[in-house]
């Protein structure tokens, strides 16, 4: 009885893996969907923290082996810039660090809009002062310039 259970055990882990071989998707079946997205702008880098909910099948999967496996789907949402670490994924929030997010001109940052993988509800942009900017069902970063206070 002992080897059926494991066996079984082992067979619902590999269905639940196919739904996570694949990306963050634009179509009605995808696995995560992204609540927020925070761009806290620190010179020309950022932190980005993304907020998530995974549908059941995904959770188990994340549960039995890990949420470092959704670091590919991440990394495929900010596919747009060129160096990027994933700091820190849980359960439902990660963060990720944007090098070179911004460039430099004389007085300002001159962030350049990037598309996005996949769409995110609520986009918030933190410049270095401490204001914002607030983007609904964003698909991508909006163009928009800071000093770095």
């Amino acid at each position: 009885m002992r080897p059926a259970l494991l066996f079984i055990c082992i067979l619902v882990i590999a269905i639940f893996s196919l739904p996570m071989t694949g990306h963050a998707q634009s179509g009605a079946e995808h696995y995560i969907h992204f609540n927020k997205m925070t761009v806290d702008f620190e010179g020309q880098d950022a932190m980005v923290t993304m907020s998530y909910d995974l549908n059941m099948f995904s959770r188990v999967y994340v549960l039995f082996l890990g949420s470092h496996n959704l670091k590919p789907t991440l990394e495929t949402v900010l596919f747009d810039f060129d160096d990027i670490e994933v700091v820190r994924i849980g359960r439902n929030e990660a963060s990720v660090f944007v090098q070179n997010i911004s460039r430099e001109n004389e007085e300002y940052f001159l962030h350049d809009s990037h598309p996005l993988g996949a769409k995110v509800d609520v986009l918030t942009m933190i410049y270095p002062d401490g204001s914002s900017r607030t983007v609904p069902d964003a698909t991508s970063t909006p163009n928009t310039f800071y000093s770095d206070v």
